[in-house]
């Protein structure tokens, strides 16, 4: 079905349906688990599907949405994973025949992914991995895998579907207002590395209504040339006396699809509150377009966990850092030893601020378990900088382990010609979304000849795109040798950088500071080598940022090439040069954490998130006389109140929100321990509580980590909880506040139950309420307070208590 689904694209623009949960929602009970009306009430699903066929969808996506075994044992119905899915794609098909497409619907687990929860990459891989044999049972013709938050969850599910069956797979995730995702990713880093696992159309659906989703679109589309679907909500939800409207009426929502196809969507649907009135208008908008061809995309990218950075047609020479690598460092290489990725972080974080755009990562060392360290190092890397990272190692084992870990799109370092390792090494590249490092070696060594070199960068280049790889992912380094070995052919490294960037047309990467290896002086030497490779198109050196004289080199060359425009960068960074000097590279050692100002660094490690050495800088306060709650006022909670300020800025996103919650929170136990029975930090107390009905906490335990970390008191009730339990329970214990938590506008109507209890027993309780469904105006209604996310909620919280 493939061709199938590739023809339909090459034809017209495509048309999905509309919501599944939004027609359910009218005949189906608050706690119905929606799939096991597959088995319940399969007329029901039978006609929705009927309905959206008969409105002009080509597509139509299976009643499986909370399909995953994790999320179906919410309602204890884990068991019934196969038999639901299996069902799901069974009434689709009979309905859709041979004319329309069934898409095999995979929603998120419902679950946090490590490092910001428990679930593991692994874990995730297998449950999608099972949904998606079920589907295919079934009888669907594709995966269809949406509403993702979590870009790591996203790569799970695209392995377990594509371990499944070769089938196509479209996966779309959902923004914010701000257009990022709940773990921060924009649109340019969620297509970077969605198309680089070979997803056939990537998209966005649900958070936004149309008019936010042509702008994620579009910035989608100046990024990438892979077709992209739209799946906008109907605006935003109301209740009019217990029924949920919707203020985009079929008309309205009709009119933003010229928008979205000329902005680039080839695929459309109905995300919440559309109905099939809804695709219908869509339909009738379409008869009248043509699906506008993408422009190829020529530069190459790579992404981290949030962020892209682009190679190539102009845009700034990336530096590749170099300095995580134990060879020839002692402390390095006995911290991997010990599986202590510390020294790593520390490295890490210093060649960002010097400029590094890329961070590479070598566990390589005698007596080191690189398959654990190796993983090990990246998390921790990445918990840190957001930028995209190097998995740099010879063997298929440690490079899958670090690729299993990984976020974003990551360059694979590297692979050899020898035929064996060339085929693991594209492989896994396919599979997990990298970009490939070639290095111009075989069997018989490095050639000495820049012709040599090229031939086999040839042959490497070659294989990757028969077997499937992009050609904007692959990267070719003829290697570097020494001047002081090998002065006579340091020309041929040049040369050959030249021969395969106009013979190949790939990116060229090459590891600039070995040149000068063995030799005094090696700044001045390195610098000059590293001008001669951009002369001659280098892309990417790998080198040590924190060198200002290369630093320097690069934007130099940047503005003499048009790439850094107005000099921008090349005057950053002549001043730092004019401020630091040429000078040698200093090892970050363990001593950076015994900086004589502690104050600074309690609360920095609370900033960044990082739960190392907190004891002891607590312990040296504690023994100096400071009190515990000065402690936590003066510099645990101003800390946490930079960390809400860079997240409502958008400098921080969820991961950082609760990594530094994670670092708060082991000051806190610290402090309990030590604190005196009459210094208390809480400063109220809050019952934190799903609605009745609703299955969904992620978010509210995301709160209560918050509320607790500034300070208060949290009972929390978990989710599916009955109204008359949340208010005896804050009557038992005094409550300040009653927190409400509802995702869904079937569940939200619960909130009115529980602010009516607390009001006809006159409780002198505040509400305070929060949930991707809801509005400041349904709040007021029901005389709550509302907040759109955690920090929103500390706030109100602290604000409610002085009312």
């Amino acid at each position: 079905m493939s061709i199938c689904l590739t023809d339909r694209l090459k034809q017209s623009i495509m048309l999905g349906d509309g919501a599944m949960g939004t027609m359910l929602s009218e005949g189906m009970k608050e706690a119905t688990c929606p799939e096991a009306i597959n088995m319940t009430n399969e007329k029901l699903v039978e006609n929705i599907h009927q309905q959206y066929v008969k409105a002009g969808s080509h597509m139509i996506q299976t009643n499986s949405f909370g399909g995953t075994r994790l999320k179906l044992d919410s309602y204890g119905l884990g068991d019934q994973v196969v038999a639901f899915n299996v069902k799901a794609a069974s009434i689709a098909r009979k309905v859709a025949g041979d004319k329309v497409l069934v898409a095999g619907n995979i929603g998120p687990t419902g679950k946090l992914m490590e490092p910001m929860g428990s679930l593991t990459f692994e874990e995730a891989v297998l449950t999608f991995n099972e949904q998606a044999k079920a589907l295919v049972e079934g009888g669907c013709d594709l995966f269809l895998i949406e509403t993702m938050a979590d870009l790591q969850e996203a790569k799970a599910a695209v392995i377990g579907a594509k371990m499944a069956a070769d089938l196509p797979v479209i996966c779309t995730m959902t923004f914010d207002i701000q257009e990022r995702t709940l773990a921060g990713a924009d649109p340019e880093t969620v297509v970077t590395v969605l198309e680089a696992m070979e997803v056939d159309v990537v998209g966005a659906n649900c958070g936004v209504g149309p008019d936010l989703m042509i702008s994620i679109i579009k910035r989608m589309r100046q990024v990438s040339d892979v077709p992209l679907m739209a799946q906008a909500n109907a605006g935003l939800p109301r209740l009019e006396g217990s029924n949920t409207i919707y203020d985009m009426t079929p008309d309205r929502m009709g009119a933003y699809v010229s928008s979205l196809v000329s902005t680039g969507a080839s695929v459309l649907g109905g995300c919440c509150g559309t109905t099939p009135e809804h695709i219908k208008v869509f339909s009738k908008e379409l008869k009248m377009l043509r699906s506008n061809q993408p422009k190829p995309i020529l530069f190459s990218k790579l992404a981290g966990k949030d962020q892209t950075v682009y190679v190539g047609c102009g845009y700034q020479t990336p530096m590749i850092g170099e300095n995580i690598n134990p060879t020839s460092r002692k402390n390095l290489a006995e911290a991997f030893r010990t599986l202590n990725p510390k020294l790593a972080v520390e490295e890490a974080k210093a060649q960002i601020e010097a400029g590094a755009s890329i961070i590479d990562i070598n566990t390589g060392a005698s007596g080191v378990d690189q398959e654990v360290m190796m993983p090990l190092a990246i998390q921790a890397v990445q918990k840190v900088v957001r930028a995209p990272i190097s998995i740099d190692s010879s063997d298929p084992k440690v490079i899958e382990a670090g690729l299993r870990a990984v976020q974003g799109k990551p360059l694979l370092n590297s692979t050899t010609a020898k035929p064996e390792t060339l085929e693991q090494m594209v492989k896994l590249a396919k599979k997990y979304g990298a970009s490939l490092l070639c290095l111009t070696l075989d069997s018989k060594g490095i050639p000495e000849s820049a012709e040599e070199r090229f031939k086999i960068a040839e042959i490497m280049v070659n294989y990757a795109i028969q077997n499937g790889m992009n050609i904007r992912d692959i990267y070719v380094d003829p290697l570097t040798l020494t001047a002081g070995a090998q002065q006579r052919l340091v020309m041929e490294s040049i040369k050959a950088v030249q021969l395969i960037k106009e013979r190949l047309g790939v990116r060229t990467v090459l590891g600039v500071s070995n040149i000068s290896h063995g030799l005094p002086k090696r700044s001045g030497l390195t610098a000059s080598f590293l001008a001669m490779s951009l002369g001659a198109g280098l892309d990417m050196p790998i080198i040590n940022p924190r060198e200002p004289l290369f630093r320097l080199m690069i934007s130099g060359s940047d503005v003499l090439t048009g790439k850094d425009h107005n000099a921008k960068r090349y005057l950053e960074e002549n001043t730092l040069l004019g401020n630091e000097g040429v000078k040698n590279h200093q090892e970050i050692t363990d001593e950076k954490a015994k900086r004589e100002n502690l104050s600074v660094d309690l609360k920095e490690k609370i900033i960044n998130g990082e739960t190392d050495e907190i004891e002891s800088i607590i312990d040296v306060f504690l023994k100096k006389g400071k009190s515990g709650l000065d402690i936590i006022n003066e510099l645990i909670t101003p800390a946490l109140e930079e960390v809400g300020a860079k997240y409502e800025e958008g400098e921080f996103f969820l991961p950082q929100l609760l990594m530094s919650a994670e670092a708060a929170q082991k000051s806190f136990v610290l402090l309990k321990e030590k604190l005196p029975q009459n210094e208390s930090q809480q400063i109220g107390t809050v019952v934190m509580a799903t609605v009745q009905g609703d299955i969904h906490d992620i978010g509210k335990n995301i709160v209560s980590v918050m509320l607790e970390n500034h300070g208060f008191r949290v009972i929390d009730l978990g989710k599916d909880v009955d109204a008359d339990l949340i208010v005896k329970t804050a009557l038992e214990e005094q409550a300040d506040i009653i927190g409400l938590s509802a995702l869904m506008t079937t569940t939200m109507q619960q909130m009115a139950v529980v602010a009516e209890k607390v009001k006809s027993q006159g409780m002198n309780i505040s509400l305070l309420v929060g949930g991707a469904v809801l509005t400041e105006d349904y709040a007021k209604s029901i005389g709550a307070q509302y907040a759109i996310d955690a920090v929103q909620a500390v706030k109100k919280a602290k604000q409610m208590l002085k009312s």
